[in-house]
């Protein structure tokens, strides 16, 4: 039998000279049970808590392809403290028919219940053992905590720590000021980071806007000293940040360097910019009904997804693969595609010559047949046409030739469906005047009006497969100048 050695020494108590003693006594329990080792794996000053071990990490790999045909470690306590983690790592192992042998304890089949009752026992003896040191460690980190100890890291940006004891940096001082004081004013961090010119940190890093978050939101510049407000880990695997209930706080301990007065302005205006934030997040799609899927034909929808640490991410998703999951067509970044829609919107509405295009689209309204016959006709050949292209494409077919035609083919098919339901509407013919006032106006109102304009000169975008995009423009119009 081939196996792979796997040791484990954590900072507790231990030293490297723990990985020879343990790779010791497992060489000697292959040496007698005839089993040659021929891979090693070592994870040094690494916690059992969590499965997040390179070395760890490594075997798993390797035993996904078959190298070994077992796992040999020293004690249960090597392979995991935790007991979720440990029966993930026994289930794995069994499910790719790889053993698990310890060199000191009997490990049986986990299916078995007594079996599993004595490896419940052990591993949860192991986990016993650390909650019970992390308890007596937090304890007396509290204890220090409460007289207003400096616990280590780096201080804030504006203090020294000197003797134990936070003290202001003068130099720094200012520029924390300085960024409380604009903010409160009303200027935005592209005003605050531009004002502070490359400024660095106490990490020698030039400031961002993520650091700029960090300083208006530490209560540290009003003299409030706190350890432990966030929950943000747990046996290191993160948590989301959540309030700590046994968090300490002590006002008045620190030298301040924030009037009250500019902190409560402060704070009432992140709130603000947050709640409106979130909430546009939620439920704003600039892009909303204007997204068609190559592959079904079904509307892209817009989502948000929150993930573990508790950031957004708004998206675009195939309507039929929402539903029913049937449609493999990649999601849109919706701040990718709203960006790029955006800034091709305005560099077109700019650049056109805006009285030719007028006098186009007038002509293809006004002079449409009776009763649509010939454009309803072109529709339906054009239609079949982009039908049988998307088709080809799916099925390997790769063409720049082909490609671009399909795509001549959905801006057609796009003025077609407008003329035809603007006929079918009974409407009086387009005034090229009121064409060159409507794209003028879009202009002067995007700022104010920006989802309208997005809505009457976007007349499809098309989403393929692969998560790329193709965007037609030009314009849904009636005579009152509003899009329809």
């Amino acid at each position: 039998m081939n196996a792979a050695a796997y040791t484990r020494y954590s900072t507790d108590n231990q030293t490297e000279n723990s990985i020879t003693y343990q790779l010791n006594a497992i060489q000697k329990y292959c040496s007698e049970n005839n089993i040659t080792l021929t891979a090693f794996y070592s994870d040094e000053a690494y916690s059992g808590t969590n499965t997040n071990r390179p070395g760890f990490l490594n075997m798993i790999a390797a035993a996904k392809r078959h190298e070994f045909d077992a796992v040999v470690i020293y004690d249960i306590s090597r392979g995991s403290r935790d007991v979720g983690d440990w029966f993930d790592f026994r289930k794995q192992m069994m499910l790719l028919n790889i053993a698990v042998i310890s060199a000191n304890q009997q490990l049986g089949d986990i299916t078995d219940p007594n079996n599993f009752l004595v490896e419940l026992i052990n591993v949860g003896l192991g986990q016993h053992q650390v909650l019970d040191t992390r308890k007596k460690s937090l304890a007396g980190v509290a204890e220090r905590a409460k007289k207003g100890a400096f616990l280590g890291g780096v201080p804030p940006l504006g203090y020294d720590i000197v003797n134990g004891e936070y003290t202001i940096n003068p130099g720094e001082a200012s520029i924390v000021r300085k960024i409380f004081t604009m903010y409160a004013k009303g200027d935005s961090y592209n005003d605050i980071l531009q004002a502070l010119n490359g400024y660095k940190g106490k990490r020698g890093k030039v400031m961002c806007r993520n650091s700029l978050n960090v300083i208006l939101q530490n209560d540290r510049y009003i003299g409030t000293y706190t350890w432990n407000k966030k929950n943000y880990k747990l046996f290191r695997k993160w948590t989301g940040g959540i309030d700590n209930p046994n968090a300490i706080r002590i006002d008045d301990f620190i030298p301040p360097l924030i009037d009250r007065t500019i902190w409560e302005r402060v704070q009432s205006r992140m709130k603000n910019n947050k709640s409106r934030a979130s909430n546009k997040a939620k439920r704003e799609y600039l892009l909303s009904g204007l997204i068609e899927c190559e592959a079904c034909g079904s509307t892209y929808v817009g989502h948000t997804s929150t993930n573990s640490r508790g950031y957004e991410s708004r998206y675009y998703c195939c309507g039929d693969k929402y539903r029913t999951r049937n449609c493999k067509t990649k999601n849109i970044k919706a701040d990718i595609i709203e960006t790029f829609v955006v800034q091709s919107l305005k560099s077109y509405l700019k650049e056109t010559n805006v009285e030719e295009l007028a006098q186009y689209i007038a002509d293809q309204v006004n002079n449409a047949s009776p009763n649509l016959v010939e454009e309803k006709k072109e529709l339906n050949e054009i239609t079949t046409k982009i039908h049988n292209g998307v088709k080809a494409v799916l099925a390997g077919a790769s063409f720049p030739e082909l490609e671009e035609e399909i795509a001549r083919l959905r801006i057609r098919k796009s003025e077609l469906e407008d003329i035809i339901l603007r006929q079918s509407s009974s409407q009086a013919k387009v005034s090229k005047e009121a064409l060159v006032n409507l794209f003028k106006s879009s202009l002067d109102n995007w700022d104010t009006d920006l989802k309208n304009i997005i809505k009457t000169h976007v007349t499809k975008i098309y989403a393929h497969t692969d998560g790329t995009f193709t965007v037609n423009v030009g314009v849904h119009y009636d005579n009152s100048g509003r899009g329809i």
